[in-house]
Order: C-alpha cells, then sequence, then structure tokens
C-alpha cells in the first residue's frame, strides 16, 4: 500500500487535533510523522477548524518548493500553508522571525538566512538565564488585537526545534543585519518598513483574505516599535540590544 498511501481512505489516514493560538484544529493527514511533529500541541475538544490534506496539497508543494527544498517534507509544509490560511480569519498571521520574551514580554528578530538572528538570540539567552524564553525560533504566530499584537508558538520552529508552547504580548520587532560595530536603534515607522514588514508574513492567495494580512501589517506599522541591529555575532552585541530595548520599556 505504500505506493498508494494518498488513496487511502479518511478512516485511514492519520487524525488528530492541536491547538494553536487558542484555536483548535482538527488535522487529517496521509502520515504518523506529522502528528509527532505536532506532538507538543496535541489537544482535544470541538474543534474550531478542521484540515484535511490532500494528493494536490502535496504536490503543490513539491512543484512550488525552491530548488526542490521544502521546510521538512510536503505534509508538513502544505499543513502549516492550511493552518495558516484558516487563522487569518481570526487576525491571526505566520511571521518568519525567531520569537523570544524577556520577561514576559515578545519581541521578533527577523534577519536574512545566514545573518546571525538564532546566534543573536543564543547569546540574549545565555546573558538572561531565566528571564529569556524562546517562543519559535522560524515561524511564530501573531495575532491582532486590536491596536496590540499577541506571539504564539507553534510546531513549525525552525531544524533546533526552539521553542516553548507559550505566548506573550509583542513589545518590539528588530531587524538584524551585520555590522562592523554593534548598535541597536529605533527605526521610523514608513511605507519602507510596511514592506519589510509585508516581506516577513505569509501572504495568502486568497484576496479577502490577503487583504487581511495587508491590514495587520499595516497596524504593527502604526503602532508597534521598531528597532535596526548591527550585529557582530558576539556578546557584546547582544548585550547592546538588551539595553537598548530595556531603556525603551523604561
Amino acid at each position: 500500500m505504500g505506493d498508494n498511501i494518498y488513496m487511502l481512505p479518511k478512516e485511514e489516514k492519520t487524525q488528530f487535533t492541536i491547538k494553536l493560538a487558542g484555536y483548535l484544529l482538527s488535522v487529517c493527514c496521509f502520515h504518523d510523522r506529522t502528528k509527532f511533529y505536532c506532538k507538543d500541541f496535541l489537544a482535544e475538544g470541538t474543534p474550531d477548524f478542521e484540515i484535511e490534506l490532500t494528493e494536490e496539497d502535496l504536490r503543490k508543494e513539491n512543484e512550488s518548493a525552491k530548488d526542490g527544498h521544502l521546510y521538512v517534507d510536503e505534509e508538513i509544509t502544505a499543513l502549516y500553508r492550511k493552518i495558516a490560511d484558516c487563522l487569518i480569519e481570526k487576525d491571526i498571521v505566520v511571521f518568519h522571525s525567531s520569537a523570544f520574551t524577556i520577561d514576559g514580554k515578545a519581541y521578533l528578530v527577523s534577519a536574512r538566512s545566514g545573518t546571525g538572528k538564532s546566534t543573536h538570540a543564543k547569546y540574549l539567552q545565555e546573558y538572561l538565564g531565566e528571564r529569556f524564553h524562546y517562543i519559535n525560533d522560524d515561524k511564530p504566530l501573531l495575532e491582532r488585537k486590536g491596536n496590540e499584537f499577541i506571539i504564539h508558538s507553534s510546531p513549525w520552529n525552525g531544524k533546533e526545534r526552539r521553542g516553548e508552547n507559550i505566548s506573550a504580548p509583542l513589545k518590539g520587532i528588530l531587524f538584524l543585519t551585520r555590522g562592523e560595530e554593534p548598535s541597536c536603534e529605533s527605526i521610523p515607522a514608513d511605507d519602507s518598513l510596511y514592506f519589510r514588514l509585508l516581506s516577513q508574513i505569509y501572504l495568502p492567495y486568497d484576496k479577502k483574505k490577503r487583504d487581511i494580512a495587508l491590514s495587520i501589517a499595516d497596524a504593527l506599522r502604526r503602532n508597534m516599535s521598531f528597532f535596526e541591529i548591527k550585529a557582530t555575532l558576539d556578546r557584546a552585541s547582544a548585550l547592546k540590544t538588551y539595553e537598548r530595548i530595556h531603556n525603551d520599556e523604561a
């Protein structure tokens, strides 16, 4: 039956329920490994959304993967895409970044791959100890609550699987680039910042849902604090970041 796994009837597929950002999602998929990937978020109860993966969903992920690269595999990638398309109806978007808390307040660090956002977060963790917690090191969920925002974790937390099943209010977004001297400065909420935010947010294909994502990006731009980090990928750089955001809170 291995060659025809995508032809399995629904009752023979893997079925489970997970809880993300306070919502229950029932999942019907092909592989047990997908349930294991979501093990820290398994839950019970009447679902708010029902998601069934199809052979077509998996085929599309394989066809659209850049250079054949998938997040983990086609099913796990397709599942998060469908989850994102559901949760956008609740003003929740996937935001590509590293998310962590300092003293219970959430921060997002966005950077190009290989720039060093995970290293920067690791040094912050070493410096702050128990005051620091990873929420999600790759694809956290961002929820709009009026003019405020909540960051939630998810199983899609990067190759190192850094994260906890926790949520926290968002206090700032940090854009990290390499620099010769460490710095962390406030940046203006102009149109260029809006487009930087859009590059980090999952945008659904459906126009109505896409418009919701666009409005969330605009609300972020108008209501959140933003910082530009010049990182030297050492502990001094992480300390500079902490001092700046700590002073912003004071």
